[in-house]
């Protein structure tokens, strides 16, 4: 696919020879995040000036949330940046904020003052005493249905300032899973305007069209035309520093990146679209068009329909040929690092490779050096490749379907590793599991990502609301002291919470004890929905050595 800029031409709202403004998009910080990545703000868009031959110095005056969009102001000139300091330190500086909120009785019009206290986590609390002031001055612009957009001047800059006063008087910010907000598929909160008496000058950017369909219906859709296309290329955008070193990754997460029931895989030139929702699926063609604009070579598409996918026609939820574009080779190549994995792109739901699970492949691979590792539901053993090239003294990998494991054969010989060191075993997880414990197996690591719901054999079924707690025990039951099990599930109704408390049961069940049982955050390509983590959710446990 077509190489991305690190940053988007019409986020530009002025770039002269004293300021750099922008309408910074949800989703990335300031500056502080990846700096693996260099992948903040500020460093996306000094590579943006380097491109066009400019200077890369900007002064940085404002925070804004990560997750909050909006008016964005750098100085371009050292000189300028003590008059701009001082409007902001000074409060001199006017800032307007647009919030969609639950209404919880706000007044038409009023202020909000407080005593602002920062927990040690991330979160802000209101105080009677000992914390600092903070005033912003509001104003109700529409209210529906117990909804409203709220407009907003601070006249203080206390972290979460705005998203921790409204939650104080019942009008959380929809969106705002840590203020209790209401459901949205992003914080809806987004910095109109910017005005500095130094420069004498005004910066001004639109409020998003999501804050007032989620005022008028409490949910998002696409929306329009120009939203799904403006959506997709802050998505695209987004992810622009992992095409160095991947040709497979997460080009959209659905509604995460706001694009609810829209999922788009990058393999290679290629792209699949995974679509979820009735909505997305009547625009499938509009977004396949749009996906070649971006330089997709074909368009392969997956229709993710709650049925059980034995009784449904396979060339209507997954058509062997693309929808749009050029066909991709029957056996497509692509990398993560200097790992090579095969994918089948018109082959059923599934391509063979989970690119969701990329972070995890690594982590597994930091942890594999000498280890006895255990791949369950391994599927084409792409977390065993990663394991034996982290220097696994053996792999086991057990799944269902024979032809699976003989493609994992076949990555492993593709990448240089020797099959014949580690084992492919197939069969059953849940009875295999049972036999390792009988016989005394122990493993270093284990992987247990199973399907929400898959068959085994001709008449007995897994589910993870009603199996994963007792699979997870004998998993863990398998470690040796100090060991490690990799517990994923991307069961839509368990969230990341649920799945702690059952691999905490399930240590109890087995009599081992935790060490630590660490949450793992979701990749950049795989932005937080309305729920949290989506689709995967992801724990590392480790046990008392």
């Amino acid at each position: 696919m077509r190489k991305q800029s690190p940053w988007l031409d019409e986020r530009v709202i002025v770039c002269d020879a004293d300021v750099l403004v922008v309408d910074k998009p949800r989703g990335i910080a300031v500056h502080g995040g990846d700096e693996a990545r260099a992948d903040d703000v500020v460093h996306r868009l000094g590579a943006w000036l380097e491109a066009r031959g400019e200077p890369e110095y900007l002064g940085v005056h404002q925070r804004l949330d990560k997750e909050a969009s909006g008016v964005l102001l750098f100085t371009r000139r050292r000189e300028l940046n003590a008059a701009v300091a001082r409007d902001m330190e000074g409060h001199a500086a006017r800032r307007t904020y647009v919030a969609a909120v639950k209404d919880g009785g706000l007044a038409g019009k009023g202020t909000l003052e407080h005593l602002l206290a920062h927990d040690k986590g991330d979160k802000t609390r209101v105080v009677t005493r000992g914390g600092q002031r903070a005033v912003a001055r509001y104003r109700v612009l529409a209210r529906r249905h117990g909804r409203a957009l709220v407009e907003l001047s601070p006249e203080t800059g206390r972290t979460h300032q705005l998203r921790a006063q409204l939650a104080a008087v019942r009008s959380p910010i929809a969106g705002d899973r840590l203020y209790g907000g209401a459901r949205a598929n992003r914080l809806l909160l987004h910095a109109r305007a910017l005005e500095l008496p130094a420069l004498g000058r005004r910066f001004e950017c639109a409020v998003p069209e999501s804050f007032r369909e989620w005022l008028e219906h409490g949910e998002v859709g696409l929306g329009s035309a120009g939203a799904v296309a403006r959506g997709l290329a802050d998505a695209l955008c987004l992810r622009v520093a992992l095409a160095s070193g991947a040709t497979a990754y997460r080009l959209c997460n659905g509604a995460g990146d706001e694009l609810p029931g829209v999922v788009v895989d990058r393999y290679g030139d290629f792209a699949v679209l995974a679509v979820s929702s009735d909505e997305a699926s009547s625009r499938v063609d509009e977004i396949a068009a749009l996906l070649v604009e971006h330089g997709a070579r074909g368009v392969y598409l997956k229709r993710r329909e709650r049925a059980d996918q034995r009784k449904v026609d396979p060339e209507k939820t997954a058509p062997r040929e693309p929808i749009a574009g050029d066909a991709a080779p029957d056996e497509l190549l692509v990398t993560e690092g200097d790992l090579v994995f095969p994918v089948r792109l018109g082959d059923g739901l599934s391509t063979g490779l989970f690119v969701d699970q990329r972070e995890n492949r690594a982590l597994v691979r930091r942890c594999a050096k000498d280890a006895r590792v255990l791949n369950l539901f391994a599927y084409t053993c792409s977390f065993s490749l990663a394991a034996a090239a982290g220097g696994a003294r053996e792999v086991v990998s057990v799944d269902l379907a024979e032809p699976a494991l003989e493609r994992g054969r076949r990555a492993f010989e593709r990448n240089g590793l020797d099959p014949v060191t580690h084992r492919f075993v197939q069969g059953d997880c849940v009875e295999w599991l049972g036999r390792a414990r009988r016989k005394g197996e122990r493993f270093d690591l284990v992987i247990l990502d199973p399907p929400s719901f898959g068959t085994r054999g001709r008449r007995a079924t897994f589910e993870v609301d009603r199996d994963l707690s007792a699979i997870a025990a004998d998993a863990l039951a398998l470690l040796e002291p100090g060991g490690r099990l990799l517990g994923v599930t991307n069961h839509r109704k368990t969230s990341r919470e649920r799945l702690r408390k059952i691999l905490h049961d399930a240590a109890r069940a087995a009599r081992v004890r935790v060490r630590q049982m660490k949450d793992l955050a979701a990749p950049i390509d795989c932005p937080d929905g309305p729920e949290g983590p989506s689709p995967a959710k992801s724990v590392l446990v480790t046990l008392d050595a």
